[in-house]
């Protein structure tokens, strides 16, 4: 029972620091995405990489279609953000949270990553 125990410990930790990574790379990918856009925009029109609130987001990710139709890294972004949300979820059932906080934590997490992601 000590070896299980030990095992789903090492297992969430690792499905924990996996998720932490995907929020990194999902972090250096929005800053792509900032750069790309400010190299396009006048200066007074350029984004900041501070201050971050829905409505900038989404702003960003408008800008970001707009000049970059065929771009691939608002793409990338939802993918990692997905993946971190699994890893994340996957950790709290392991780390013992009880079924339904797993399913609404992933669920809702899938379904906040879909509104924000989805094409206009």
């Amino acid at each position: 029972m000590a070896l299980f125990m030990t095992v789903r410990l090492a297992l969430a930790a690792a499905f924990f620091l996996c998720g932490w990574g995907f929020c990194l790379a999902a972090n250096h990918t929005v800053s792509a995405i900032v750069d790309a856009i400010n190299e396009k925009l006048p200066a007074d029109d350029q984004f900041s990489y501070l201050g971050w609130y829905p409505g900038k987001v989404f702003r960003v990710h408008r800008e970001y279609r707009r000049l970059y139709p065929d771009g691939g890294l608002l793409r990338r972004e939802g993918i990692l953000v997905r993946l971190m949300f699994l890893c994340l979820a996957v950790a709290a059932g392991l780390f013992g949270f009880g079924l339904l906080g797993v399913a609404l934590f992933g669920g809702g997490g899938m379904f906040l990553a879909w509104l924000v992601y989805k094409k206009p």
